[in-house]
């Protein structure tokens, strides 16, 4: 966060006229851009830097009679301002009920009030250091943090959520898990709070055991789909739909049922087995070319579909058996592999909240 260092905020601070209007509020680069800025306050004696990008809505429960009156003062703003924006606006919606499986609506509602402010993406302080503000950084925060960073940020469902990257001239990588309450030095980007990154790997010995009755058809298919193009592999999957659902059926969106026959063929057929789970994860779009038909712009092949369903039984198996995943504790601000089995970002042997 070089460009958002406190000394190069606290020169603008003490240096650049404010914003017109604010007494508090300066820009960070082009003054044209007055969505970019920050906010000099102070905290336990020292002067601090929010910064901001661009607006927020903070949204509150209130009860019928609050929301009359602001509906009220509402209008009267309307009648006597041509031109503006209100802060404050306040919106109902008819609550819902399940009644014997269904949503029903009911009379009553709910109201709720939405105020205007400040978008805070972060806090700078002496020590400069940058502190993350946000339990979810929206597309256009992230790419404002990229700009102001040597890194870059994005988020990574394998990796728990918001991650931060950046490849130093030294040849190390700092790599960091974003929480809300993270510190990082603005500009060496090394974390000031401590953490650890803890990511859950499957035991394959254990999980060995759980996909041995799989074995057999994973062989037998992975055999005959190698000698199958996409074409045979469409028709395939049509005859063996239209076998157990009756003909025609293939060009419905079936999803019950594919798992329970599936899991009968393992043994006795076992292609159709492995296509029937296909179809059920509806894995590379293989059901959608069975239902609409083939066309010619797709750029599949029978080894990703296969290595794509055996990737997904597998997965789907895991999920059944939690007690097989072991954790596996990653130092904070390395790189820790992508999982697809759940991270967990640790502070003082505390959990919280991996931003998103």
């Amino acid at each position: 966060m070089k460009a958002l260092n406190y000394a190069r905020l606290l020169e603008i601070s003490n240096t650049v006229p404010s914003f017109r209007g604010n007494v508090n509020r300066f820009p960070i680069g082009n003054r044209k851009q007055n969505n970019k800025y920050f906010l000099r306050r102070d905290e336990d004696g020292h002067t601090v830097f929010d910064v901001v990008y661009g607006e927020g809505w903070n949204s509150t429960e209130i009860d019928r009679l609050e929301y009359i009156r602001l509906k009220l003062e509402h209008r009267k703003f309307e009648r006597t301002m041509s031109v503006g924006r209100q802060n404050t606006y306040v919106m109902k919606w008819r609550k819902h009920t399940e009644v014997d499986g269904k949503w029903v609506q009911s009379k009553e509602c709910e109201y709720v009030r939405r105020d205007r402010g400040h978008n805070i993406v972060g806090t700078v302080r002496p020590d400069n250091s940058f502190e993350f503000t946000k339990s979810r950084y929206w597309q256009g925060d992230r790419c404002f943090l990229s700009q102001h960073s040597a890194g870059w940020f994005s988020t990574d469902s394998r990796r728990g959520g918001m991650v931060f990257g950046i490849d130093m001239q030294d040849g190390n990588t700092v790599f960091h898990a974003i929480w809300k309450g993270l510190r990082v030095n603005c500009d060496t980007m090394e974390a000031v709070t401590p953490y650890e990154v803890v990511i859950h790997h499957v035991d394959r010995k254990s999980g060995k055991g759980l996909l041995s009755k799989y074995e057999h058809m994973f062989k037998v298919s992975e055999v005959m789909l190698k000698a199958m193009d996409l074409n045979s592999i469409n028709n395939t999957c049509i005859e063996i739909v239209d076998g157990i659902f009756g003909v025609g059926e293939h060009k419905k969106h079936i999803s019950v049922g594919l798992l329970e026959h599936a899991e009968k063929f393992i043994n006795d057929a076992p292609l159709d087995a492995l296509l029937l789970f296909t179809l059920a994860h509806d894995v590379r779009h293989v059901g959608y070319r069975m239902r609409y038909g083939m066309n010619n712009h797709t750029d599949d092949t029978p080894e990703n579909i296969f290595m794509a369903t055996k990737r997904r039984v597998a997965k789907e198996v895991y999920k059944k058996n939690p007690d097989i995943l072991k954790e596996v504790p990653c130092a904070g601000g390395k790189r820790y592999p992508a999982c697809d089995w759940g991270v967990k970002v640790m502070v003082n042997g505390q959990q919280v909240e991996q931003s998103t």
